[in-house]
């Protein structure tokens, strides 16, 4: 009987459609996509950043912390890659 030999198709046809991102997650560890949360590292860029707050205010985990005066910085330990900082950045100073 044939039974199971269509079932490694899904994964042959997504690896041969989309190759460049399962090498970019397997080599470089980046979703090229921008979904795997895993994969996912937030920053906030200090020439952009115009230390408005927006994105301390709005970040559910308190993983934002600075000040007005300093600048803000993303403790990658706390957060939780919800994207609610970049949501909310008026200045596009958070990728």
């Amino acid at each position: 009987m044939a039974c199971g030999q269509t079932a490694p198709n899904p994964i042959l046809s997504t690896m041969k459609y989309f190759k460049d991102e399962y090498l970019a997650h397997i080599n470089n560890k980046k979703c090229p996509a921008k979904e795997c949360k895993a994969l996912l590292s937030l920053s906030i860029n200090s020439e952009k950043c115009k230390k408005c707050g927006l994105c301390a205010k709005n970040c559910p985990v308190g993983a934002i912390k600075g000040d007005r005066e300093h600048g803000y910085e993303i403790d990658e330990n706390i957060c939780i890659k919800c994207g609610a900082c970049q949501k909310n950045c008026h200045f596009s100073a958070i990728a």
